[in-house]
């Protein structure tokens, strides 16, 4: 996957504001507590929470106020970001040839005008002005520029439902496997608009405004994995896959959070995956509280895998659906480029194992499981892991050593059920 097209984002204005609030503990009444997250500080309708190690941003407003509330909440780590990546050569080097660009990742964005208001905004506030775009689209190809042993292609998801968990209810596990260059510089991050689009909470890196793993109020979740592998062996069956329909300033990752908050369901989902765009190859995986499923994407095509006898659902790397005609590589050989094989026939096999027994739980042991020993983890550069079970919006994340598996209710951090998203249009009716 070409990773810088799809991180950068525009550049935005300085705009110095005051500090956040900061909070006191909880005082007896528990005012500053959501379930168990302590309330640590707040800029006007935005709040910061800690859950044990992990960080819990909601905000509130309009796009522009949203980043606004970002940026002064989040200013210390992203100046402590921005540090590190000035002090490593190798990202200054290429952040200095990308600068040449910078008219075309702003065109970039202005066609997503949302995510450009939120970018604004971070800028506005965080003090970082003109370097802004920079932390909050550079995240992700640091760990690629700095890591030793950059992940090739990796990230494995797995569905379960109906007979293979204990109470039918589905359960999902995603590991996203990059590096472990900034592990902790990651969060949740909860978005409330007031345009009347879905709430949605985005999980990954500290600044990123692009979405890899969301999930909404609706109980949607979804998530991507690289595809660039099975990508580049269609192409060289069939030639160049159709370009026509993915316009330049095309970004696959705000293609995917416009989706995670424009569908309160899997049906909305499809009808509005038919017309977007990507320019890359990518696994986007979706389980809500009934099923999960795939879409096997490259520019121009898709596909929807459906899941495994209908109560399963696991993908890593590769195109499984046969209308590619891609033969798959055997499980652990030299052409199984990152184990995607192997991880996919470990979970398989994991979730036949424990068939009728697993809880969240135990789905955090199974995607903790090393390949070596028949799991999808790697010990060396696996990121952060997630655990999801859609029908009560609870989510479980896990950054390998930083911080063990820690609960957050996404219900207790989005906004109850308002204004519903203009289906026509795609936008909200507020404020018209």
């Amino acid at each position: 996957m070409n990773r810088t097209s799809a991180l950068l984002c525009c550049l935005g204005i300085f705009w110095a504001v005051g500090s956040p609030t900061t909070v006191p503990a909880a005082d007896t009444a528990g005012n500053s507590q959501c379930g168990s997250g302590q309330l640590i500080s707040t800029c006007g309708e935005g709040k910061l929470y800690r859950y044990g190690s992990l960080q819990v941003v909601e905000l509130h407003g309009n796009y522009r106020e949203m980043g606004r509330q970002y940026g002064v909440m989040r200013k210390d780590v992203l100046h402590d970001l921005h540090q590190q990546m000035m002090d490593n050569q190798t990202l200054v080097t290429a952040a200095k040839d990308l600068a040449m660009r910078e008219k075309e990742l702003q065109a970039v964005y202005a066609a997503y005008p949302r995510y450009d208001e939120m970018m604004k905004g971070i800028a506005e506030t965080s003090g970082l002005g003109d370097h802004a775009y920079l932390v909050c689209s550079y995240i992700q190809l640091f760990h690629v520029l700095t890591s030793d042993s950059p992940a090739a292609g990796g990230c494995s998801f797995n569905a379960v439902w109906g007979p293979y968990t204990s109470d039918t209810r589905l359960v999902a596990g995603r590991n996203f496997d990059l590096s472990k260059v900034i592990n902790r510089y990651t969060e949740i991050v909860v978005y409330n608009p007031d345009d009347g689009s879905i709430p949605v909470a985005k999980v990954g890196y500290v600044g990123s405004v692009y979405l890899t793993s969301g999930f909404n109020r609706a109980g949607l979740f979804l998530e991507l994995n690289n595809g660039d592998v099975p990508y580049e062996r269609w192409q060289a069956q069939h030639g160049p896959s159709n370009t026509a329909t993915s316009p330049k300033n095309i970004d696959t990752y705000l293609e995917l959070f416009q989706l995670v908050q424009q569908s309160a369901d899997t049906a909305e989902l499809d009808r509005r995956f038919a017309s977007a765009r990507t320019t890359v190859g990518c696994i986007i995986n979706v389980a809500d509280k009934n099923a999960a499923f795939s879409y096997e994407w490259i520019p121009g095509k898709y596909t929807k895998r459906a899941p495994f006898d209908n109560e399963s659902m696991v993908a890593t790397n590769d195109f499984i659906d046969p209308s590619w005609g891609l033969r798959l590589p055997p499980p652990g050989s030299s052409t199984d480029t990152g184990e995607s094989v192997l991880r996919l026939f470990n979970l398989m096999m994991m979730n036949y194992k424990h068939k009728g027994a697993i809880t969240p739980r135990l789905m955090m042991q199974i995607m903790s499981t090393p390949t070596a020993e028949g799991g999808p983890f790697f010990p060396t550069y696996t990121s952060y892991q997630m655990v999801v079970v859609p029908a009560d919006l609870t989510i479980w994340f896990r950054v390998p050593e930083h911080h063990d598996w820690t609960e957050v209710d996404l219900s207790s951090h989005f906004d109850p059920a308002g204004q519903p998203v203009d289906r026509a249009t795609g936008r909200g009716t507020v404020g018209r």
